[in-house]
């Protein structure tokens, strides 16, 4: 008897080490939580998530706004160091606006059968990322991130290196949407698709397309509201940025530089220091 438990035991074991190893090769985007992995991966941080996959109430380390940190997404990878798993799990709730209504956590797979939190990255949303091996062996991110107010809509990309206090190395340029800020003239810019592909050896290039346009508005003047007025919009054009990898940051390419003079006439604000 004893002999057979210990054969159910080892076997549990390979197959928690067996699983560990398979996540260094899941998926290379943000992918949906499912509730048995929340479960999982909650349940060192909070006395709620091992049983209900979400954490009621806020944990200490967050503002406290709302009354529970639900899980969106998780993303595997070597952030940390090359011979470390670890998650990063999207975070909704718990958070004020100014905080992009939540967070990131990221736990580390530790000996055979759990996970231990390793930072919680408060306001830095990574719903939408995709994984960039760096030149060190480990994994950085690149992400897409969204904020509105005040009626205007930006969609921007960065780069995260998990390893470092603030998180983002790299921001690479910001799309303004101002049509709802009632102003009498602004951007209309919208961040279209962004993926990496092949570039020269092994390390990749990052190649994104923004739709970009300007637009006045004829207030009328018998009006109390600034919206009110017709938005005359010029035609859009489709612009592409490609960025070249040397493991640790991108840099612009040359051909890109037209098409980031232009992006930025229409939105002063759009460039980054990935420029």
């Amino acid at each position: 008897m004893k002999r057979w438990l210990r054969a159910v035991s080892l076997a549990a074991i390979g197959s928690l080490v067996a699983q560990a190893a398979a996540l260094t090769t899941a998926a290379a985007s943000s992918q949906k939580v499912t509730p048995d992995v929340a479960r999982e991966l909650l349940a060192p941080v909070c006395t709620t998530g091992g049983t209900t996959g979400a954490c009621t109430p806020c944990p200490a380390f967050t503002d406290g706004h709302d009354t529970t940190f639900s899980p969106d997404t998780v993303i595997y990878g070597h952030f940390t160091d090359p011979k470390f798993t670890d998650a990063l799990l999207d975070m909704g709730g718990c958070e004020a606006h100014v905080n992009n209504f939540g967070g990131s956590l990221l736990l580390r797979w530790q000996g055979l059968t759990n996970w231990k939190l390793i930072r919680y990255a408060q306001g830095f949303r990574t719903d939408q990322c995709l994984k960039v091996p760096a030149a060190d062996g480990r994994d950085q991110l690149l992400c897409q991130g969204n904020y509105g107010g005040m009626g205007t809509v930006v969609e921007n990309l960065m780069l995260l290196d998990l390893t470092k206090p603030d998180a983002l190395t790299q921001h690479f340029f910001s799309a303004y949407d101002t049509a709802q800020a009632c102003s009498s003239s602004g951007s209309l810019q919208h961040l279209l698709s962004w993926k990496l592909r092949p570039g020269q050896g092994r390390l990749p290039m990052l190649e994104a397309r923004i739709k970009s346009a300007t637009y006045t508005r004829t207030n009328d003047a018998k009006a109390d509201d600034n919206c009110s007025g017709q938005l005359r919009a010029t035609p859009s054009q489709i612009y592409t940025l490609t960025y070249t990898f040397d493991g640790r940051h991108f840099k612009l390419t040359p051909a890109s530089r037209a098409a980031l003079a232009a992006l930025t006439r229409d939105n002063p604000d759009f460039g980054g220091d990935g420029n």
